[in-house]
């Protein structure tokens, strides 16, 4: 192929002039293609393509796929709800081993995960169950404990919160998992029917 000779787009088969014949998917040095978006599009089309065609296809490269737009806005919301609560805990909640009542763990769990999912949908929500939960340290009176509730599956109108249990000592710099558990929610109307889970704008 000569330089300046007219040929025709094999993306919408219009005649242009090309100047440049040797750097493949290029017209002229018009259009600045990056040497990604040069391989993208060489994945598609071999010769040359006209400015129009450039530039609709670098444009379409820089645009974020509808399904990555909505798992970062999926993600941004699930940053923005997570819910973290801190109480300390005293001599009448805890059992006769002077250790947090079980009761009184889920209890305030249940509630964390349900700020956590009624801030990340703005919808009214119920519990519908709760998974296995772990009580793997025990926690003594005269201590702090963190909950902190985090928004981990999302279905059409359920979702799973998990809350983790922190404990910290008062006067030491110390602090580790003591419990853990998933609940499950789903998004209800006015008249407690199931509705389908929305991301707030």
């Amino acid at each position: 192929m000569q330089k300046h000779e007219t040929i025709s787009c094999p993306r919408c088969q219009r005649p242009f002039e090309c100047r440049v014949s040797n750097i493949r998917n290029c017209q002229c040095s018009g259009v600045q293609l990056t040497a990604e978006e040069r391989f993208q599009i060489g994945q598609q089309y071999q010769g040359c393509l006209c400015a129009d065609c450039l530039l609709e296809m670098k444009t379409a490269l820089q645009q974020p796929t509808l399904q990555h737009t909505k798992a970062m806005a999926y993600e941004e919301q699930i940053e923005r709800s997570v819910t973290r609560i801190f109480k300390a805990v005293f001599p009448n909640t805890v059992n006769h081993y002077d250790t947090l009542f079980g009761g009184t763990a889920m209890h305030l769990m249940d509630e964390v995960a349900f700020i956590t999912a009624t801030r990340f949908t703005k919808m009214r929500t119920v519990t519908v169950s709760s998974d296995r939960i772990d009580f793997k340290k025990p926690i003594p009176h005269g201590t702090i404990i963190e909950l902190v509730g985090t928004v981990v599956h999302v279905g059409n109108t359920s979702l799973k919160v998990q809350v983790d249990v922190f404990v910290e000592q008062m006067y030491l710099d110390h602090r580790e998992k003591a419990i853990s558990g998933t609940f499950t929610f789903v998004a209800i109307d006015e008249n407690k029917k199931p509705v389908p889970i929305r991301i707030p704008a």
